[in-house]
């Protein structure tokens, strides 16, 4: 992969990250009217929190092999593809699609064999650590996780 396709996903991947900083993305105003009978809203903004956060959890195990060199950057374009598609599958559940196309994007790119060695795969991991975040942001401010912890009793233990 040239390192001009890096750029150009970095760049992508850059530009999404400013378009959803400062105003509620549409991927968010839709998870926001996003309901599963019987149970209404919580559930799918609760699993759509879950959902980006561990993925940019995932993201920083790959950027972390990278910096180690702990595999080569052909098995981490592997690796990264296959999480980044999982993830993918996931987030389509909650109606992200603007986020869903990019991580789509992104998986494709690691396919095609996306960085050609460590570095690379460290700055598209960065991008896309902060571009990812910031959805995950804006999820996690729509949890009441205060008047939750007050309010919701957790189940006495079975048995």
């Amino acid at each position: 992969m040239a390192a001009t396709e890096t750029s150009a996903i970095v760049d992508r991947l850059e530009r999404f990250g400013r378009r959803n900083w400062s105003s509620e993305p549409g991927d968010i105003t839709r998870l926001r009217a996003h309901s599963l009978p019987p149970m209404g809203n919580m559930p799918p903004v609760l699993y759509a929190n879950f959902n980006t956060f561990w993925m940019g959890e995932n993201i920083q195990v790959v950027r972390q092999l990278a910096l180690d060199e702990a595999l080569p950057a052909p098995a981490l374009n592997q690796m990264a593809a296959a999480l980044l598609n999982r993830h993918a599958g996931r987030l389509a559940k909650w109606k992200l699609t603007g986020t869903v196309r990019l991580v789509r994007e992104l998986a494709t790119y690691f396919e095609a064999g996306g960085a050609g060695n460590h570095g690379e795969v460290v700055q598209v991991c960065e991008a896309a650590m902060v571009a990812f975040d910031r959805i995950n942001a804006w999820i996690d401010a729509m949890i009441p996780w205060a008047h939750l912890d007050k309010k919701v009793k957790l189940l006495p233990a079975a048995g």
